[in-house]
């Protein structure tokens, strides 16, 4: 015999059954309006369940799977987590090659702007002493300058007169002749030597003439007086040597910065005090007024 549900036609082989049935059934429970769809929900993998027993044997099975499951994401989650990493480092370790080598470069261009600024710096130096030299000069200079006019008037015949037992050589050196005299015979080694190499030059080329004979005549060492004779004919007394030595220690000066700033090895080696060119030029330039010079020539002519 057989038994049919009269909620959900479902045939059943016991009354037992049938009972069962009609209390337990999915189907026939919602017919019914007594439970509603999914009232016990699996959390791992959300299926419902009309009894809170099936679900708890449900999720025991379940939770299994969903290990298993949760096991492989993680490792597959870990091998991409591994590999982002290994990319990473990869990145970073080109960064720290790029920033070594920018650091090099960076150096390397530090060193040059130390250089440069070591140039500019001495460059300044020069300028800034040249600079003072001709400042120096300006008071002066208005003062003689129709005196020099009449020392360094063109050339003419160099002619001798003997006054009280003194011969007088015509003077007849003009600024273009200095300017050619120095340019043509100055040297480093003049710088070097000082005061004393720089007397002997103006001396050898600037005091005697082409003939040997010297155009100036100190007549009084102990005050440094000096007499020569312009081509006009007039008799210059040049007391201690001044008008003389002021206008050739310019001409010389110049010459001497023209020749530092367009020879670096000079100018390094002026800057460089423990070479005896520095100290030579020191004691060329630090003789302002030209005193040490005046002296040394008032001696040597």
């Amino acid at each position: 015999m057989t038994y049919q549900c009269k909620f959900c036609d479902c045939i059943l082989a016991s009354e037992y059954s049938l009972l069962n049935h009609q209390k337990t059934a999915k189907k026939c429970l919602i017919k019914r309006g007594i439970l509603d769809v999914g009232s016990f929900k699996c959390d791992v993998c959300k299926d419902t369940f009309l009894c809170k027993s099936v679900l708890k044997k449900h999720i025991v099975s379940c939770s299994k799977k969903g290990s298993t499951l949760l096991k492989i994401k993680t490792d597959e989650e870990n091998t991409l987590l591994k590999y982002k990493l290994l990319d990473f480092e990869n990145k970073y370790n080109i960064k720290v090659e790029e920033q070594k080598e920018f650091e090099k470069k960076y150096n390397i261009i530090m060193q040059e702007k130390c250089k440069l600024l070591k140039f500019e710096n001495k460059y300044n130096i020069l300028q800034s002493k040249y600079n003072m030299l001709t400042e120096e000069k300006k008071d002066w200079k208005i003062e003689k300058e129709k005196l020099l006019d009449k020392i360094t008037t063109a050339a003419l015949t160099k002619t001798n007169t003997v006054k009280n037992n003194i011969t007088i050589t015509t003077y007849t050196r003009t600024d273009e002749e200095l300017n050619t005299i120095y340019a043509n015979n100055l040297t480093p080694s003049h710088i070097e030597g000082g005061i004393s190499a720089i007397t002997k030059l103006i001396v050898d080329k600037v005091v005697t003439n082409s003939n040997g004979i010297k155009m100036i005549t100190i007549t009084d060492k102990a005050r440094g007086t000096a007499r020569y004779k312009l081509p006009s004919g007039e008799d210059v007394v040049d007391n201690g040597l001044n008008t003389f030595t002021t206008k050739n220690r310019d001409i010389l000066m110049r010459r001497i910065y023209n020749m530092i700033t367009c020879d670096g090895i000079i100018s390094d080696q002026i800057l460089d005090i423990d070479t005896t060119i520095s100290k030579g030029y020191t004691q060329i330039s630090d003789d302002s007024e030209g005193d040490i010079l005046r002296n040394s020539l008032i001696k040597s002519i």
